[in-house]
C-alpha cells in the first residue's frame, strides 16, 4: 500500500515516515517545501499545501491511506481530492484541546474542531488521534533554562499533565494506517502516569543527576514574557488549561498498549534518550 504523510517534517509526522519506511511500506512524504525535508533514502517526496484550492493530483494519486495534521486554513479541497482518488482511510492528528473544558472554546480548540469537522464532512473513513502532552514539550519549554543552569519558571507548577513519548503516538498512528483492527472514530493516547509539571521537571533532573529548581511566576509575568511568535490568545488558552489542571489528575488511557501491544513509555525513558538536549555543555536546536 501507499501512505501519504502530510507534515512529514513535524514531530510526529517525521516519525510516522520513518516507521512506515522501516516496515517496508511505500511512503509519500509531503510538505510545503520538500527542499528542507529530510527523509530516509528511497522515500518519495511531494510538495503539498493542504490549504490550497487545487493541485493535489500528484500527492494523492495511488494513495491508500493518509496521515493528516490540523491546519488553520480549510483542507476541504484536499480531502475531496483524496476521496476522489480512492483513499480508504485517514488518520487525523488532533489535540485534546478540541474537547477539554478549559480549551475547546479557545483558539487551539477551535482550530482543531474545525479541522475535525472538515474530515468528517469529507465522507472519508477516518480515525482521530488525541495524543496527550508530548514529552518533547519538556525540551521545547524548559531546555534553554536547564542547559543554562537556571530555574524553570512555571506559572502553575502544580498543574498536571500526562507526558506521552512521541514514538508511542507515531507507532499508534502507523498501526492505524496499516491495519483496520483498532480503527474507530477516535483514539485518545496518553502516557502511563499523571505528573505535576514540577514533578516532570524533577524527572529531567533525576536523569541528569542534578536538582533543577522551579520558580513559580504569576500569570501576568507569564503573559509579559510571551515569545513574539506566540499569539496572545494562544498563550491565554494554554494558561487557562494549566490553571484548570492544578490539583486534578490528568486523564489516563491504555490505548497505546491496546493498539501497539506494549505499554506506553514513561517520561523518564524519553529524557534518557534525549538527555543531550538538556546537558549544560550542549547547545542543541529545539
Amino acid at each position: 500500500m501507499t501512505v501519504l504523510v502530510t507534515g512529514a517534517r513535524g514531530n510526529i509526522g517525521s516519525r510516522v515516515v520513518a516507521r512506515l519506511d522501516a516496515a517496508g511500506q511505500r511512503v509519500r512524504a509531503s510538505g510545503r517545501d520538500v527542499g528542507t525535508m529530510s527523509v530516509p533514502d528511497g522515500v518519495e517526496t511531494v510538495e503539498l499545501d493542504l490549504t490550497a484550492a487545487d493541485g493535489f493530483e500528484d500527492a494523492v494519486k495511488g494513495v491508500d491511506a493518509v496521515f493528516l495534521y490540523a491546519t488553520r486554513g480549510s483542507a476541504a479541497p484536499f480531502l475531496n481530492a483524496a476521496r476522489e482518488a480512492g483513499v480508504r482511510h485517514v488518520v487525523f492528528l488532533s489535540s485534546p484541546a478540541s474537547y477539554e473544558a478549559a480549551e475547546f472554546r479557545g483558539p487551539i480548540g477551535r482550530i482543531h474542531r474545525a479541522a475535525e469537522q472538515a474530515v468528517a464532512e469529507s465522507g472519508l473513513d477516518h480515525t482521530v488521534l488525541y495524543p496527550s502532552w508530548l514529552a518533547t514539550n519538556a525540551r521545547l519549554d524548559w531546555g534553554a533554562a536547564i542547559r543554562a543552569g537556571e530555574p524553570v519558571e512555571l506559572p502553575y507548577p502544580a498543574a498536571q499533565c500526562v507526558p506521552i513519548h512521541p514514538d508511542d503516538a507515531a507507532e499508534a498512528a502507523v498501526e492505524l494506517l496499516l491495519h483496520d483492527t483498532h480503527r474507530s472514530r477516535m483514539q485518545i493516547l496518553t502516557g502511563p502516569e499523571s505528573l505535576r509539571l514540577d514533578e516532570a521537571v524533577a524527572t529531567v533532573g533525576a536523569v541528569l543527576g542534578r536538582s533543577i529548581p522551579v520558580r513559580e511566576i504569576s500569570r501576568e509575568d507569564a503573559l509579559a514574557r510571551r515569545e513574539a511568535w506566540m499569539r496572545p490568545e494562544i498563550l491565554e488558552s494554554l494558561l487557562d488549561s494549566a490553571a484548570a489542571s492544578v490539583g486534578r489528575p490528568a486523564p489516563l488511557t491504555n490505548t497505546v498498549e491496546r493498539i501497539t501491544g506494549r505499554p506506553a513509555r514513561p517520561l523518564r525513558e524519553w529524557v534518557v534518550e534525549n538527555r543531550a538536549g538538556f546537558d549544560r555543555e550542549t547547545d542543541l536546536p529545539l
